[in-house]
């Protein structure tokens, strides 16, 4: 859970998705027993699927439910998606995944090759604040058990989701079905201390969601998946609380730690959103002093 999903899978991709013939899909078919078949699918009738090896010229037809796994062939630029995702081109690198896997949409329900294609969108979406979007996609992850590892992720994304989107019964149900709300501890893993953070924070329980963040920060400062978000968090939670000059300190932390990276975007608007509710708490006070004259 420690390496983000595009150093793990996909350094960088551009499809170049003309290219893929929508009416027949190169692939890979595994069958149950790890028989396989390499061919291409040339349809599909409700639960048949229309496969042809090319040895015969007619497609055989197989149950979509008996199907282990297709392994689709994918033609990707990982050096492209690199760049887009350093240069935080989130909107770009939506529309390079969106476009690669839509030609492969009727088959969605057959596990496949793309699902890491899939956790990257997922958390695309997640960081453009598209919730629902997000939540649409962890939810088929989460019931998929082959990668263990982008199971957990999609439920962690899952989780994080409903609570950016307010809904904090939907999340702490979450938390209780995976049990994230349990054993909190030092050594408890620092996606599900910040998971419970967020949570406690948006029942404004700001206290216990400070010290859940401050075992991030001292256990884990040699994991900056989760301890850049968990540091900006900590501005959130001061800034809430009125306590502008330490928000302000942790904005000045971030941008020197971690210049040019996500969490440095939001803390500069963080900032300036610092700096608005400044200057709204000072005409109030001087607008009560006026009144008191």
């Amino acid at each position: 859970m420690n390496k983000p999903i595009f150093t793990v899978v996909l350094a960088g991709l551009l499809v170049a998705a003309a290219s893929v013939d929508a009416a027949s899909l190169k692939c890979k078919l595994i069958m149950p027993g790890d028989k396989s078949w390499e061919g291409s699918i040339v349809g599909r009738d409700g639960d048949w699927i229309e496969f042809s090896t090319g040895a015969s010229p007619r497609p055989i037809r197989v149950g979509a439910s008996t199907i282990k796994e297709l392994e689709f062939e994918v033609e990707v630029d990982l050096e492209r998606l690199n760049i887009l995702n350093r240069e935080r081109e989130y909107e770009n690198i939506i529309s390079v995944l969106e476009r690669m896997l839509a030609p492969f949409a009727e088959y969605d329900d057959i596990p496949s090759n793309l699902t890491p294609y899939k956790s990257s969108l997922m958390e695309t979406y997640y960081k453009v604040k598209n919730y629902d979007l997000t939540l649409g996609i962890a939810a088929k992850l989460a019931k998929d058990d082959r990668n263990p590892e982008l199971q957990e992720r999609s439920r962690v994304y899952q989780a994080l989701a409903l609570i950016d989107a307010g809904q904090a019964e939907e999340a702490q149900a979450v938390m209780s079905k995976y049990g994230w709300d349990q054993n909190l501890g030092e050594d408890a893993p620092p996606e599900k201390l910040y998971i419970m953070a967020k949570l406690l924070a948006l029942k404004k329980d700001y206290s216990s969601a400070m010290e859940l963040v401050a075992k991030i920060i001292a256990f884990n400062s040699q994991n900056p998946e989760w301890m850049q978000p968990a540091e900006f968090f900590c501005a959130e939670i001061y800034t809430e609380l009125g306590m502008y000059d330490s928000a302000e300190e942790v904005i000045r932390q971030i941008s020197l730690l971690y210049k040019d990276t996500n969490e440095d975007d939001m803390a500069q608007k963080l900032k300036l959103k610092i700096e608005k509710l400044r200057a709204e708490k000072e005409l109030q006070e001087s607008l009560e002093t006026t009144e008191e004259a």
